[in-house]
């Protein structure tokens, strides 16, 4: 089955310099007790988006709680013009955004519904649109 992953699989730099609060101290894709790896991290893979409501805590180190808080807190050096145009919506808009983002969970097998509550159970309106289309 395909499932779109909503992501580039690339390495972002999500920082705006060596004292960012996201940055790593240290880069340990380098060799240890290299420059390099004393110069720290701000390169991260880019996490796929499905399936993100049951990761979290969300970030590349997972200090985030929240989605909302990944997004503004998160979301510096490339990812700076993602973070602007967020924050820049209506906060309407913005709900619907964190609204999306929790859709894209995988649901565990036998799962009756593909619209559900925090325990899995079928929202009811749901279920009834489900009923009444078999």
């Amino acid at each position: 089955m395909w499932v779109p992953a909503f992501t580039d699989l690339k390495l972002h730099n999500l920082c705006d310099g060596p004292t960012d609060p996201n940055a790593e101290p240290l880069d340990q894709n380098q060799s240890a007790g290299s420059s390099a790896f004393f110069a720290g991290n701000q390169n991260f893979l880019t996490r796929k988006l499905w399936g993100l409501y049951n990761q979290g805590p969300f970030g590349h180190s997972g200090k985030f709680t929240t989605m909302r808080e990944e997004i503004n807190l998160g979301h510096n050096g490339e990812a700076t013009p993602a973070r602007l145009a967020f924050q820049a919506l209506p906060s309407a808009k913005q709900d619907s955004v964190i609204e999306f983002l929790k859709s894209l969970q995988v649901l565990p097998p036998g799962t009756r519904c593909r619209v559900v509550d925090e325990s899995y159970d079928c929202r009811e309106k749901e279920a009834n649109e489900a009923q009444n289309h078999r």
